[in-house]
């Protein structure tokens, strides 16, 4: 099962790849392509036995997804290359995931040529390690961990989520809030999240799925860690029981739950999830609000539906620090300031990475 699960990922990643070459030729070729094409090559000289490491599959994994990001960026792209320049079409924003993407395929293409066993720096065994890495674990909002004062610049997107959660007739409803990293989105969901009230506030489960890059979502310990949020028991039973004992603690109420940061490959997962919460449905005040982020739109699609998706839209302007320091700039530098607005494209996590440079770097202390 194992090597049979290893050639599945090996295929897909070969495939998408020359679905990706032949939609994107010429100038709008996929950025990274030729990292990709070593990948291609080094994958079709590796034979997939059942003596191949599994722990592999965290290499064919983040290839794949390192693959349709690049995908979404190339065409992200296309509607800007007329004004072309040093950037070569991107932003700010996007160079630093292409950046970020180009050492990861660099240690991938090292993981999948090294002898056996090898540690390679930086590259994490997920079979080992239950497909955690070292990203940060986003933990359930509260008082403590999260000011929505810090985050203003969201409150119409805010709205738009609960309208069309509130208002979309009753039983069970889902949203997937899409956009490309750093865009916001993990934001979003957390406003949501504490902004609800009423008998959702006290039925709110918050899953973070950013560790779980490798598509090996612990399904157990998920529904185990829902029935705590719902101060429901849990024992160590099998996953069915687990799934039923989550709808006997919903059953009959409103509630919200969010996923964020779904990147699953595999998602049965979540339709498993999905049917149990469905059959929960038509019980009076038995509503259910399911929210899932992801930056991999046609894997949001796939879970929640093409018209249930909401691409969110970065809030320009929304953090006072950077508005300043971009007012400093204007005084003697409009032309760098215009391009650091347009290069951050929007992006919060690019405008947080960007204002202390420039504050240190360029202004210098005043």
């Amino acid at each position: 099962m194992s090597a049979d699960h290893l050639q599945f990922l090996k295929n897909k990643f070969i495939l998408d790849l020359e679905d990706a070459e032949e939609e994107h030729s010429g100038e709008n070729e996929i950025p990274l392509l030729a990292h990709f094409l070593q990948i291609r090559d080094v994958l079709k000289a590796k034979d997939i036995t059942a003596s191949t490491p599994i722990r592999l599959k965290n290499c064919l994994y983040n290839a794949i997804s390192a693959l349709e990001e690049c995908v979404v960026l190339s065409e992200k792209r296309e509607p800007r290359k007329k004004k072309d320049g040093p950037m070569h079409g991107y932003t700010l924003a996007e160079h630093w995931i292409l950046c970020k993407t180009r050492r990861l395929l660099v240690q991938v293409k090292r993981k999948l040529t090294a002898p056996a066993d090898p540690i390679i720096p930086g590259m994490t065994d997920m079979a080992a390690s239950s497909s955690y890495t070292s990203l940060q674990v986003i933990p359930r909002p509260n008082s403590r961990n999260f000011d929505p004062d810090y985050c203003p610049g969201f409150d119409e997107q805010v709205n738009t989520i609960l309208d069309r959660l509130e208002n979309t007739g009753d039983g069970f409803q889902e949203i997937g809030i899409v956009g490309i990293g750093g865009s916001g989105k993990t934001t979003l969901a957390q406003l949501v999240f504490t902004k609800i009230d009423g008998y959702l506030r006290d039925n709110r489960i918050w899953i973070c799925l950013f560790p779980k890059l490798s598509g090996d979502v612990d399904f157990k310990k998920m529904i185990k860690d829902m029935l705590k949020q719902c101060r429901a028991a849990s024992r160590e039973v099998e996953v069915e029981e687990l799934l039923e004992n989550l709808g006997k603690a919903l059953k009959g109420k409103r509630y919200l739950m969010v996923l964020d940061g779904v990147w699953d490959i595999n998602i049965h997962w979540y339709f498993k999830l999905k049917d149990k919460l469905k059959s929960l449905s038509g019980d009076g005040n038995g509503d259910g609000h399911v929210i899932i982020t992801s930056r991999l739109p046609h894997k949001a699609r796939m879970i929640v539906g093409p018209h249930n998706l909401y691409h969110i839209q970065p809030p320009m302007g929304h953090m006072s620090r950077f508005e300043g320091i971009l007012g400093r700039l204007e005084r003697y530098k409009l032309k760098l300031k215009d391009e650091a607005v347009e290069q951050c494209d929007g992006l919060p996590l690019a405008m947080h990475t960007l204002a202390p440079v420039i504050e240190d770097q360029i202004l210098g202390k005043e």
